[in-house]
């Protein structure tokens, strides 16, 4: 039997991955009269701040980042081309093969499952509109909690409402943003999803275990979990 009772993803190129060529910033900048140019650098400046919710959203984001390249917009002008160009946005992401057949998988297995994202709030959309959210017992976003991975207090957030301790729990991610090193701060196992990206090569490090796709997940659970029984059995 497993010692582990809750499993923690990460969302972004872990469980969904982001598809090439999506024209959804393109359509905004037009919709809105900025230069895509020189409008889209002050964006992504606000990344962690909206992460985070500091700035309260995708809206307040626009709105800003329009500000710092001159152009004042209304709130609801921005919220409008926001709506009206959002499905294009949900369209340049797709949910991995094998997520789904995973996360059936391991709640058939009596695994209470969490998901912990640093994400805004228009991240946190694209999840509900990829169907994904049924899966999960418990949702943790940045956006809501005020916290960014790798802060213990993320962590903690998703243990604390599953009902688990942290060392009966582990997480699963592609380990951007120390993600993994966080999780077993707070006593997590941690599994890398190695997706061969340019912070792939540092997560190798903070991982327990290293696999290539989703599939070898449940293999891994079972491999540390005998580690950690035979550790435990070697205290006593």
């Amino acid at each position: 039997m497993s010692i582990y009772q809750g499993v923690c993803f990460d969302l972004f190129s872990t469980l969904v991955h982001r598809t090439p060529g999506n024209p959804f910033f393109r359509d905004v900048a037009k919709d809105l009269g900025l230069d895509l140019d020189g409008w889209k650098p002050a964006y992504d400046k606000l990344h962690d701040e909206t992460m985070e919710g500091v700035v309260p959203g995708i809206v307040e984001r626009i709105s800003l980042s329009a500000k710092a390249t001159g152009v004042h917009l209304s709130s609801d002008e921005v919220r409008t081309a926001v709506e009206r160009h959002f499905p294009s946005m949900v369209a340049g992401f797709e949910v991995d093969p094998q997520s789904v057949p995973l996360l059936k998988q391991l709640r058939e297995q009596g695994l209470s499952l969490a998901l912990v994202s640093n994400a805004s709030d228009h991240a946190e959309w694209i999840f509900d509109r990829l169907g994904l959210r049924e899966f999960f017992d418990v949702t943790v976003f940045s956006h809501r909690v005020k916290r960014l991975k790798p802060h213990p207090d993320i962590y903690l957030r998703a243990t604390d409402q599953l009902g688990v301790s942290g060392t009966s729990c582990a997480f699963i991610g592609d380990g951007q943003h120390h993600e993994l090193g966080g999780a077993r701060r707070v006593g997590m196992a941690s599994i890398l999803i190695d997706r061969r990206l340019p912070h792939s090569d540092s997560a190798r490090d903070e991982a327990d275990l290293v696999v290539d796709d989703l599939a070898e997940v449940p293999d891994a659970l079972d491999k540390l979990s005998a580690e950690r029984r035979a550790w435990l059995m070697n205290q006593n």
